[in-house]
């Protein structure tokens, strides 16, 4: 009884509070050792191939520091990946939930991610400029974002299984955490959502009905995606004229010609830098040279501005901002599609825009993805340069740190981490060290005869895919997403919830 209340516990300040979710695990942990049952942990323990590969990956952590040149780090990657070590422990020594108490417990954690997330709605409608990354109080929107899946997985399974006449309400807050999905732009979260609705329809539910109603969506999001991009891209009239060489009052304008095409017209042409600063200066308090609220540059964040409204980057397109767009770029919006409420053309237009500096400059700086190729590619050398036993538990973020400063990369200098789990533990383990952790999660997969349920199926691909662009594993948010679930397998270690 007082494992069921913590773990429920748990499920709710996993994401809610870092400071409760590590006195939930640590007060597991002292009920585990107080309620005895030890032949039959260690029974269990013995027979849990599941088990074993999570010991394994701390171990082969752990085995990491006998080489690390910054132990005092290694330490402290070791002290927080504990909860990765102490939970698997104990949940896969304890008979695994079952009936009424499965369901109960993951609607309270269900319940827990929906308030969370109605805060976060609340906090983007009402505070002004706040960046969506700052949605969420309590952790990064990155790692709620996977939460938000897995109570969308939750609902699925619910309206298909739980014969209940409560069932119904599992459509709304699915689609709810759809929606907020969208105004996260959690990409990694909707390319999940999306590998993991084939995964399950080709395992469990080949039904026409749910086939369709699938391919109908998808058609959909298709046409979507397919009339943004033409919108991005559709050039207007002055971007295909011939460039003129002065503005309308005679000063000559800067044509960079550097190819970067935004909201349809080529950003960097028809620049006037004079006339800029002569009418910005009427217009606002903030100087010219200075930066706006977000941190960019005044002058870049008009360009685009302009750019975007399809004007001339002069007097004449000063001309027709209004003083809500002047105000707009003061705060560093770069574009009037950001403010338009449109969240889909957002996120397909700020995707693309990255793509453009990535083809056109190489740029990466302020740019989600174009940072994480950047660091991607510094880990993946990394691991190039010590193949076997990598860099050491504790010395991966300073040999990131030191290649990117040697590169002059404008990542440089900054805290970013690799972004990716698995070039992480090749960075500090070697490919050997690897090895061994692939070698116990494959022999515990392949020990496991049942077919997931869909609800852990659809985990486990959460986690995999979560590990290709996130440092998963490195903080505690993420190690509970990967290790609090297993408390819902079947007696058979299959992982079953419904």
């Amino acid at each position: 009884m007082i494992y069921l209340v913590l773990l429920t516990l748990l499920g709710g300040t996993m994401v809610t509070s870092v400071w409760a979710s590590n006195l939930m695990w640590v007060l597991l942990l002292a009920n585990w050792v107080l309620e005895g049952r030890w032949r039959e942990k260690w029974q269990m323990a013995r027979e849990s191939r599941l088990l074993q590969a999570w010991l394994a990956l701390y171990a082969v952590l752990a085995i990491g520091m006998a080489w690390t040149q910054n132990t005092g780090h290694g330490l402290d990657v070791l002290r927080v990946k504990l909860p990765m070590l102490a939970l698997p422990l104990i949940i896969l020594t304890t008979r695994p939930l079952e009936g009424r108490a499965r369901r109960t417990v993951l609607w309270l954690y269900a319940s827990t991610v929906l308030v969370v997330s109605i805060i976060g709605f609340v906090r983007l409608t009402t505070i002004a400029g706040l960046p969506y990354r700052e949605a969420i109080p309590y952790l990064s929107h990155i790692r709620f974002a996977l939460n938000c899946c897995m109570v969308f997985y939750i609902c699925i399974g619910t309206m298909i299984h739980w014969q209940s006449r409560w069932r119904w309400l599992a459509l709304p807050v699915g689609l709810w955490m759809l929606a907020f999905l969208v105004m996260l732009h959690s990409y990694t979260a909707l390319a999940v959502l999306t590998v993991v609705s084939i995964a399950i329809l080709l395992t469990h539910y080949r039904r026409w009905w749910l086939i369709a109603a699938w391919a109908a969506v998808a058609v959909a999001v298709a046409v979507i995606l397919s009339y943004e991009v033409h919108s991005y891209y559709h050039m207007v009239p002055m971007a295909t004229e011939p460039l003129k060489a002065a503005t309308a009052n005679g000063n000559p304008y800067s044509h960079a010609e550097d190819g970067i095409i935004e909201n349809g017209n080529y950003m960097n042409n028809y620049v006037c830098r004079e006339e800029l600063r002569k009418e910005w200066d009427n217009r606002s308090a903030l100087p010219y040279d200075g930066h706006t609220e977000s941190g960019y540059t005044v002058e870049s964040t008009l360009v685009r501005y302009l750019n975007a409204m399809g004007q001339t980057k002069d007097s004449v397109g000063m001309a027709a901002m209004s003083d809500a767009d002047i105000a707009a770029v003061e705060r560093g919006v770069a574009n009037p599609v950001y403010e338009s409420g449109n969240v889909v053309k957002k996120m397909v237009y700020v995707m693309l825009l990255e793509r453009e500096f990535y083809v056109h400059t190489h740029a990466v700086a302020g740019f989600t993805m174009l940072q994480r190729f950047e660091l991607w590619r510094t880990t993946a050398d990394i691991v190039k340069e010590n193949p076997v036993l990598g860099v050491g538990t504790g010395d991966v973020d300073d040999e990131l740190h030191a290649q990117l400063y040697e590169r002059e990369s404008e990542l440089s200098g900054t805290s970013k981490r690799s972004h990716n789990q698995y070039l992480s533990l090749m960075a500090a383990v070697g490919l050997l060290g690897f090895a061994v952790i692939l070698f116990m999660f494959i022999r515990a997969a392949a020990g496991n005869k049942a077919k997931l349920s869909p609800l852990m199926l659809a985990w486990l691909i959460t986690i995999l895919i979560s590990c290709l662009t996130e440092d998963t594993l490195d903080t505690l948010a993420g190690i509970l997403f990967c290790t609090y679930f297993l408390a819902f397998r079947d007696r058979q270690c299959t992982n079953t919830t419904h």
